[in-house]
């Protein structure tokens, strides 16, 4: 092996961002060409190993833990093209895909662009972004993915296969949101915007003032997302939008930003979880507090004008477990309500405590039938300019309406996303089954589906294949969700599974079988 493959290395031990899992691959690999990849892929075929592919590890789940082959592509990093479209105010932008975002961001930058939209961090690769369907928060945008305009993977066959809206458009389909199950993405093109500003504001309002302000505070912004703090009773509303007004010297300030209050704050979460979880609810209120203070500020928060990257991107504090599900917008209210109500029962009854925030954010997954006309735009125009207009068959938001021009764009067509966070304060496991579960059920009964990449749970009655007694998983193990994945994702999964099972007929990219089956990605009788 090592003479085949001088490049593996043993002894490589895997550790997601939030440390929850861990793995030790038989063999670890960092190629640096499509040529390296190909290699490595038709010998992962000769010997009949799988190939998980893995970038920065942010998801804090186990889908990419495996014991046999794992792969990285971080040297895979270069730039190979800019071809700007100065009538229509965008450039492609083609490359490496093991490059990260926020190398990305600094090389576009220096020509004077941007990358449209993005999630709460850049520390993703460019391929790994978009594999479990990463969205940002905006009435005007969808997910990242939409903004690419081609890809280029390497499948189970060893074949190096081009992608784009009219080369393969149904395997273009499946590849851009793969949960790596197609192929290794090794290169993609994305479309991107000139270089912006955003001008925001982010302002301290009551739960109730969100509830009853609902309807016209998610069309207000291009950029907007909101943290809820339950036991504070309150919620940050933070609204922005494109601007040339110059970026402002001083950045807001923040307790937990301090290392003083950072520290305090991991240690509260500490003693909360492993001494007396009651204390919970004081600690966020405390937090609370010290970070935003106790008056309401709707209609006139504070106000920052910041980089495209600082402002969509926030600070996620500790290790965490993450749950975020999507539903239809319009039955936020009424899921609020509901959560709200459960989580103040269950601390009243110390059967379970939330962490905060939880993040309540919303995107418009809608596409039009082809990619409009933008020559009447210009560098501070709002909403998306699409890379592609086809809908990856594993998107989990709930889209239900037709693409609408920005000024027609209402709730309905809006997808929300509800993000339950629990902290793992100085790397402690804190319970999240009871809160978790509940959370499921909430979501699941007003539409909802779980984002691939995070932590949901499912239960024993949903899952395929082998199951323990209930009392044998551990609290944060994974159940599986087969069942309703079926149900939700209907003949879409079926056209997923038809394309992974022909792009890679040896099953190479499926390690982790066991995550791929509990949740019907695949069909137990494909591994056995």
């Amino acid at each position: 092996m090592d003479k085949l493959l001088p490049s593996a290395q043993t002894n490589y031990k895997f550790k997601n961002w939030a440390g929850i899992y861990s793995a030790q691959p038989q063999l670890y690999f960092q190629p640096s060409s499509i040529e390296e990849v190909v290699k490595i892929v038709n010998a992962a075929r000769r010997i009949k190993k799988t190939i998980v592919t893995v970038g920065s590890g942010h998801s804090p789940s186990d889908m990419c833990v495996t014991k046999e082959w794992l792969m990285n592509l971080d040297k895979m990093d270069q730039v190979h093209s800019v071809v700007e479209n100065k009538e229509q105010h965008y450039a492609d932008v083609t490359v490496d895909a093991g490059m990260r975002i926020f190398k990305l961001s600094e090389h576009l930058h220096e020509r004077g662009l941007a990358i449209q939209n993005l999630g709460s961090i850049s520390d993703q690769s460019v391929g790994g972004i978009i594999s479990t369907g990463t969205h940002g928060s905006s009435p005007h945008h969808g997910l990242i993915s939409s903004q690419y305009v081609n890809l280029t993977i390497v499948n189970g066959r060893g074949e190096i296969v081009f992608l784009d809206s009219e080369n393969h458009p149904e395997i273009f389909r499946a590849a851009l949101l793969s949960l790596g199950k197609i192929g290794i993405i090794v290169r993609a093109t994305i479309r991107a915007v000139p270089a912006f500003k955003i001008k925001s504001t982010q302002e301290v309002i009551n739960f109730d003032t969100l509830l009853k302000q609902w309807d016209v505070i998610w069309t207000s912004s291009e950029f907007i997302r909101c943290w809820w703090y339950p036991y504070s009773e309150k919620c940050v509303l933070w609204r922005g939008s494109k601007t040339s007004d110059s970026v402002g010297t001083k950045a807001r300030t923040s307790w937990w930003g301090s290392t003083l209050g950072r520290n305090v704050y991991e240690l509260l979460l500490w003693v909360s979880v492993r001494i007396y979880p009651a204390l919970t609810p004081l600690v966020e209120k405390f937090v609370f507090h010290r970070q935003f203070g106790k008056v309401e500020t709707y209609g006139f928060g504070d106000v920052a004008v910041q980089s495209s990257i600082e402002g969509l991107n926030m600070d996620c504090l500790f290790s965490q477990f993450v749950d975020e599900w999507g539903c239809p917008l319009t039955n936020g209210p009424e899921v609020l309500r509901s959560l709200h109500d459960s989580i103040v029962k269950a601390a009243q009854n110390r059967d379970f405590f939330v962490h905060v925030p939880i993040e309540v954010r919303c995107s418009n997954t809608n596409l039009p039938d082809k990619i409009p006309d933008y020559s009447d735009r210009t560098e501070l125009s709002n909403g998306a300019v699409f890379g592609n207009v086809l809908r990856p068959y594993l998107d989990a938001s709930s889209c239900n309406s037709h693409y609408a021009p920005l000024s027609e764009v209402n709730n309905s067509q809006l997808t929300l996303y509800i993000n339950a966070t629990i902290y793992r304060p100085f790397g402690f496991n804190t319970p999240i089954h009871k809160w978790f579960t509940l959370f499921e059920k909430t979501m699941a009964a007003v539409g909802g589906r779980p984002h691939w990449a995070k932590n949901f749970l499912g239960s024993t009655d949903m899952a395929a294949g082998p199951t323990k007694a209930e009392h044998s998983y551990g609290d944060y193990e994974m159940r599986g969700m087969a069942t309703k994945i079926s149900e939700w994702y209907g003949d879409d999964l079926v056209e997923f599974q038809k394309i992974r099972r022909e792009q890679d007929p040896e099953n190479i990219f499926l390690a982790n079988r066991d995550w791929a089956v509990k949740n019907g990605i695949v069909d137990i009788n494909e591994v056995q």
